[in-house]
Formats: structure tokens, sequence, C-alpha cells
């Protein structure tokens, strides 16, 4: 698909003209990228999700519906992000366009559409979303973002064959007790699948190799106990702490 044209004037905002019927270009605001960047990251979201980031109403502890639907409504006829209904989703959930990714110079490419995947794909920019208001000044690596890092290492050769785990998502956090004194390093695993014990198992054994701090794994309410039997079988309890997700 040819991507949309583009100008950019002098004070570097860009304003992309799409085509079709509507002929007015549109302005894009430093808020737009920041939008658009912030979806490439995840790679699939939701309208709410988009709206409680950026245009939260604390006063009214909701979102501004309105400035939410008509900004993305801007980036979709600009051909940035696109609307998709799927049957793996009870509702619609948007990705950047390839123009979109381009422009959020994330270094990530628009995300496939995996039904399967859409239950644990939202369920996780939820809880990472969570984690990042919890907890003040921490910074987010996403699954996304981690798998695009270890692909350009393994092609230059600085990474070997994976014997660890790539988490769902990395915190970190400023707390100065991670290795050297740097920022802590937290793993954040999300399962809300049934996992048997060997599955459990391989889980823990397979954060061994990764060079984090701790590990965060949240599993639904009644796999809690078995998550934490095991873990403590493993010897394991002092860096994977196991919670519960309520979602």
């Amino acid at each position: 698909m040819d991507l949309p044209p583009e100008t950019t004037d002098g004070a570097g905002r860009t304003s992309i003209r799409p085509r079709g019927r509507r002929a007015h270009g549109y302005q894009l605001t430093d808020r737009d990228i920041q939008i658009l960047r912030w979806i490439a990251r995840h790679g699939v979201v939701t309208t709410e999700l988009v709206g409680r980031r950026f245009f939260w109403r604390p006063e009214r502890n909701t979102y501004g519906k309105w400035a939410t639907y008509s900004r993305l409504e801007a980036l979709t006829d600009m051909r940035l992000i696109i609307r998709t209904k799927s049957y793996g989703y009870p509702l619609p959930v948007l990705r950047v366009t390839r123009a979109g990714a381009r422009i959020a110079d994330a270094g990530i490419r628009p995300a496939p559409l995996v039904n399967s995947e859409l239950h644990h794909s939202i369920a996780l920019v939820w809880l990472t979303e969570y984690l990042l208001r919890e907890n003040a000044g921490a910074q987010l690596v996403t699954e996304r973002e981690l798998r695009a890092q270890r692909y350009r290492e393994r092609r230059e050769g600085d990474r070997e064959l994976a014997h660890g785990r790539a988490p769902d998502a990395l915190l970190l956090l400023p707390s100065g007790q991670g290795r050297d004194g740097e920022s802590e390093t937290v793993a954040i695993e999300l399962d809300l699948s049934r996992k048997d014990r060997r599955e459990m198992e391989n889980v823990i054994r397979q954060y061994d190799h990764e060079h984090v701090d701790r590990i965060w794994w949240f599993v639904r309410p009644v796999r809690v106990d078995r998550t934490r039997a095991v873990v403590r079988e493993l010897r394991a309890q002092d860096r994977i702490e196991v919670q519960q997700w309520l979602a």
C-alpha cells in the first residue's frame, strides 16, 4: 500500500493529506505522535486504553470520550491506525499501520492481528499501565520491544539462541537495588492459561538464564496457591513473587 503524502512545516509538525473524498489536511500534534508510538510499542490496544492513557480527566475520574474518539478518528482517516473488529475479542482493537509505525519511529513493525492472543495482549496492556501508575518513576520495556531487541542481538551475533525466557514485559524500577546499584529489573509474567506442573517448572528454570532481579508472576486467583507451591518447591521464592490477576 502506498503511504499517504505528507509535508513538514517550519515548526517540525507533520501534516498528512488523506486520499479519497476528504480533501482537507490534518496536522499531527506531539500527542498524536506519542499515541502512535505507544500503540506501536504495545502492538494492540483498545479505545478505552488510549483514553485512559492520554485523555484522563481526574476531576471526573474518567477519560474524555469525545476527545479520544475524535482524535482516533482523525488518525484513522490519516491511515496511521486501523480499527479492527475480531471474533477473538469483544471490542474493536487498534493497531498502527505501516505509515503509523514509520511516524512513531519506535523501531517496531505494525503488529499482526492474532485472534488467539488478543485477550492476553489487551490484558497485558492493562496490567503494565497499572504497574507504571503504582510504581512512580518506573520505565517499561514491552514484549514487542524485547523481541525486536533480541532479534537484532541475534542477527549481530551478540546473543546466542535462547535458553532463557522472554518475559511479557520488563519493568525498570528506580530503586537502586538492582545489579551494581542500578535500576531494579523486574520481569513481568501474565499467565491466563492453565499450565501443568512441567510447564510451570520450565518457566521457573528458564529464568535462570535471564539477567533480571525479580519476577512478578501474575496468575488467575484459582492458580495462586498452586503456583506458589511450585515456586517454593524449586526454591525460587526469593526472586519470584506470585500475584493475583483479578481482571
